[in-house]
């Protein structure tokens, strides 16, 4: 049953109007009658009425004005107007408003029964959309975590169609930070050589390290974390701070290890912008995570190791021999083989990436750089940030260079 409301200043045209049909037989009923726009949208709060037929001319709140208030109270409501003026700018008003239909008054029986019979099957095609939309609704938010995690993978693969970030973004409720950087991780294996790996179940590995990452994220932020189909997680984190951040992703890295007893390999990169470099430093970040899973598990082990002690001054092969137990001089032949560099080459590099990230603190001096990345001589440090980036420190810090 269809609920109508009838609004009109005038007893005589709404007496008139609720006696001129017969409304139950049309699958309707009058449910309410209002005197006033106001006392129009006081009734329309209370009925939700499906109909509504309202004169222009009323006290208070006018016919078309209560029109434009009342979508936000009874947005599916079909709105006939029946009005006594018969001026253009009523009925051009009228139609910007997108009213049903608009009669001039007298109204003739059989005029208006057809009307509202158009409008009792209007009012019936609007329940059916209504429907459908609140059960589109309920299904994306119910599959919102499938629909983002496709999205992301479309987004780093570089395969979204031009244009449609910002849309489909919206769509998925996703708020991006200002800043932001890209972080890939994988599970290779068990992290010491002696151990007895847990036979772990592949997709119970994933969630887990999913997990991980959801109790470590930062606050009041989006997770952006997903599969790549590679079996690698991904990771798109807010970033306030370079030092921060690498700091962040060694806790997750120790974190995951000391819990699952597994070796993580973590690849990371900050993002330039929110355009292309996505893609980019997915493919980049990729590349490098392939070539770490060339290595061996000794390997791995041996620069999990280095990543790790680096600091120390006296860092030496045979420390790193000694911790993954096989003889200096194989592991010295491994790292060439696998990697393509010496010990110490590998050792340098990691002191000069963790010294880019430390020297984005400008409260930090070049000494304490050179000392917390371990070297006691400065000129030694600058020597060997040079070597490896074309520059020394000094320079770097002055042009303004990030990693």
């Amino acid at each position: 049953m269809w609920k109508v409301l009838i609004a009109d200043d005038e007893p005589k045209i709404r007496r008139g109007l609720r006696n001129l049909v017969d409304w139950p037989g049309m699958g309707m009923e009058v449910a309410g009658e209002a005197e006033d726009g106001e006392m129009a949208l006081e009734q329309a709060r209370l009925l939700r009425p499906d109909i509504v037929l309202v004169d222009i001319c009323m006290p208070f709140v006018n016919g078309l004005q209560f029109i434009e208030q009342l979508k936000a109270v009874a947005v599916d409501c079909v709105v006939i107007v029946i009005t006594g003026h018969d001026e253009f700018s009523y009925a051009q008003q009228a139609l910007k408003l997108r009213v049903f239909d608009y009669l001039l008054k007298p109204v003739a029986k059989d005029q208006l029964i057809a009307v509202l019979e158009q409008a009792g099957q209007e009012a019936s095609r609007s329940r059916s959309q209504h429907k459908y939309l609140n059960w589109a609704s309920r299904e994306t938010q119910k599959n919102l975590p499938l629909l983002r995690e496709r999205f992301y993978n479309d987004w780093v693969q570089g395969k979204l169609p031009s244009g449609q970030l910002a849309e489909q973004l919206d769509f998925l409720e996703i708020v991006l930070p200002e800043q932001a950087g890209m972080l890939l991780l994988k599970v290779v294996g068990a992290c010491q050589r002696e151990a007895l790996p847990r036979a772990w179940d592949k997709e119970m590995l994933l969630f887990a390290v999913q997990n991980v990452l959801m109790d470590l994220w930062p606050a009041d932020r989006d997770k952006m974390i997903f599969r790549d189909g590679r079996d690698a997680i991904v990771a798109i984190c807010p970033l306030t701070g370079l030092a921060e951040w690498y700091q962040w992703s060694e806790q997750v890295q120790q974190t995951l290890e000391r819990s699952l007893n597994q070796l993580v390999v973590v690849c990371q990169q900050p993002l330039t912008d929110w355009g292309e470099s996505v893609a980019a430093v997915y493919q980049r970040l990729t590349a490098e995570l392939n070539k770490r899973l060339n290595c061996t598990p000794v390997v791995l082990i041996s620069q999990k190791f280095i990543d790790t002690y680096y600091y120390k001054e006296d860092l030496s092969l045979q420390d790193v021999a000694k911790a993954v137990q096989i003889s200096p001089a194989y592991l010295s032949r491994l790292l060439k083989q696998e990697t393509g560099i010496s010990f110490i080459d590998y050792l340098t590099g990691v002191r000069v990436q963790k010294a880019i990230q430390l020297m984005n603190d400008p409260a930090v001096k070049l000494y304490e750089v050179a000392e917390l990345v371990g070297y006691s001589n400065q000129h030694y440090f600058s020597t060997a940030f040079k070597k490896v980036l074309g520059v020394s420190p000094a320079e770097y810090r002055k042009r303004g260079i990030h990693a």
